[in-house]
């Protein structure tokens, strides 16, 4: 049996959180592809049924592979349960068990069948269309016939419907809320997920005469301008050069006839290359798929049938030769990838449909905030492609990885928010500064904490706290800030005392974070540090207190 990963038992605790406080009957718990939502799915039907042994609970998804991966996950959780499935990809029909696994094109006339139903769980919930006649709302309408009081749990890698907007909004909405959400770049961090990087194709698809319909690029008009001959020979020559040394590549196309091409062009190359669509028999599909997850096919083209539910963690490279306007797409697609594998360090996101610009960071894409569902709207881009090596960094930056130096352009106004796949590939940028004053911050409910301001030139205001009456790694953390400062205060009140002694620092490197920047590090002269009689301070030595001296004044000034 799998241990639960902190994470996991977070997740599970939010959702009982959700229920006990009464904010609602149906939350969705939001979890990135790879995180293990089929063992918070075990372990919730386990701690359910324990507590309830008559008890009936359906799981849903709209895959036969999802269907078999959650039934195996949670026999070997919760061996004992009582369990079933209902699929006619597999050829069951069973209905009796405490705990069914469901194909919904097979159960969604079908509700009846199952009697009184009291958790509905559905898996990549975002698959749920907005309008109540299809098969997803005909079903949950069904059930709630039987039991009005049908609690709705939906789990997803992304909170908004693949078609509109967020799954708890709205006048037909089936969810009420979001009892949790597992952040992409912890998983990164602590290695459960593996990182994506980024390029630019040097030729990309061009959009121009590329219309929008109901949210995103009309399908026809994508796919002929991604067919462009040229475009589809050089874009799978950038592919080849790129994945020499990857184990196995995911080509995204935007169309069949485009998808047949750039798997041509492919094989041309001596590169074992097959492809699925929409259109491809299952038992086709199946065996394809499962000689690319085996490792005897180096590229697998297909038209946007695997984005959801697609499992093959040797993936290590994903060719986007399509372009789409939903993040919900984009953050299912890149997901693919992110899967660990033996050897596998990261993942490429190869593309050549503006994509990775289009959207940002993976990691700062909220999944709560509805503008980021859609970017319809035209805005500055969040990143921008270096023209030397075709890496994609902030919009910001002035020096790319590769030592290439972007031109200055003066501003009109626009702020960009982060970019690169990740946030943390956004390199730090050097800010000169003018002057820094250090004063209490005070937070109700928190500990007070050490405000340090840094001025610009400009008068631009940057921040950092420092929370050493905090406990834990963040008191850590800004202990090692004030030493940086040259001081020796553990507390904040002595903190505030002694930053008269405190170094003068010239710069600080600062990264942003959507609107707001983060100081990610103090430069500091060679100076000695000037004697306490000789600092300007206004307080005379006396602890700042921000209550007390407002917003506008200057306190405990190190020029």
């Amino acid at each position: 049996m799998s241990a639960l990963r902190d994470y996991q038992i977070q997740a599970l605790t939010d959702l009982f959180d959700y229920w006990d406080s009464g904010k609602g009957i149906a939350p969705v718990a939001v979890m990135p592809t790879g995180s293990g939502k089929s063992l918070v799915i075990s372990a919730f039907c386990q701690k359910v049924c324990t507590e309830s042994p008559h008890i009936k609970i359906l799981i849903v998804t709209h895959t036969k592979e999802l269907i078999s991966q959650n039934e195996k996950e949670l026999r070997s959780y919760y061996p004992e349960a009582s369990t079933g499935v209902y699929s006619a990809g597999l050829g069951k029909r069973q209905t009796q068990a405490n705990i069914v696994f469901c194909g919904i094109q097979s159960v969604y006339a079908k509700a009846f069948y199952f009697g009184r139903v009291d958790i509905l769980i559905v898996d990549e919930a975002h698959c749920i269309s907005k309008e109540a006649n299809t098969r997803y709302g005909k079903f949950i309408a069904d059930l709630k016939i039987a039991n009005p009081h049908l609690v709705l749990l939906g789990l997803t890698a992304t909170p908004f419907r693949l078609d509109s907007g967020l799954l708890t909004e709205g006048d037909d909405r089936l969810f009420d809320g979001i009892a949790h959400v597992t952040e992409l770049k912890s998983l990164i961090n602590q290695g459960y997920l593996v990182t994506p990087i980024s390029k630019g194709g040097i030729r990309k698809i061009d959009l121009t005469n590329v219309h929008l319909q109901a949210g995103d690029y009309k399908p026809n008009e994508l796919a002929h301008a991604a067919d462009d001959p040229e475009l589809v020979k050089l874009a799978v020559e950038e592919i080849v050069t790129y994945g020499q040394n990857r184990k196995a590549w995911l080509v995204y196309a935007s169309g069949i006839l485009h998808a047949e091409h750039v798997m041509a062009e492919i094989k041309r190359h001596g590169i074992p290359c097959k492809m699925v669509t929409g259109e491809t028999p299952t038992d086709e599909r199946d065996a394809v798929i499962g000689e690319f997850r085996n490792g005897k096919l180096k590229a697998l083209v297909n038209v946007m049938v695997l984005t959801t539910g697609f499992n093959a963690p040797v993936c290590d490279m994903i060719a986007l030769l399509t372009a789409t306007k939903s993040t919900g797409k984009y953050v299912q697609i890149c997901g693919r990838g992110l899967r660990t594998y033996p050897g596998k360090k990261d993942c490429l996101i190869l593309d050549f449909g503006n994509n990775v610009v289009t959207h940002g960071p993976l990691d700062e894409i909220d999944p709560i905030k509805k503008k980021n569902v859609f970017c319809v709207e035209k805005k500055a881009p969040p990143q921008k492609e270096c023209p030397q090596c075709h890496a994609i960094v902030h919009a910001r930056a002035t020096i790319c990885i590769c030592g290439y130096e972007f031109p200055i352009v003066a501003s009109h106004g626009t702020e960009a928010y982060s970019g690169a796949v990740i946030s943390g590939q956004v390199n730090a940028e050097i800010v000169p500064i003018a002057g820094v004053w250090v004063s209490r911050h005070k937070k109700n409910g928190s500990p007070d904490m050490v405000k340090v301001t840094y001025f610009t030139k400009l008068d631009k205001e940057y921040y950092s706290y420092l929370g050493l009456d905090h406990g834990g790694y963040y008191a850590e953390k800004s202990l090692a800030i004030v030493k940086r400062f040259g001081g020796k205060a553990t507390t904040v009140n002595n903190a505030l005392k002694e930053s008269d002694y405190w170094r003068k620092p010239v710069a600080i490197s600062v990264k942003p974070r959507g609107k707001w920047w983060d100081v990610v590090g103090i430069v500091f002269d060679d100076k000695i540090p000037k004697p306490a009689h000789e600092v300007q301070n206004t307080l005379d030595g006396g602890i700042v207190d921000d209550k007390f001296w407002g917003k506008k004044q200057r306190a405990k000034s190190l020029l």
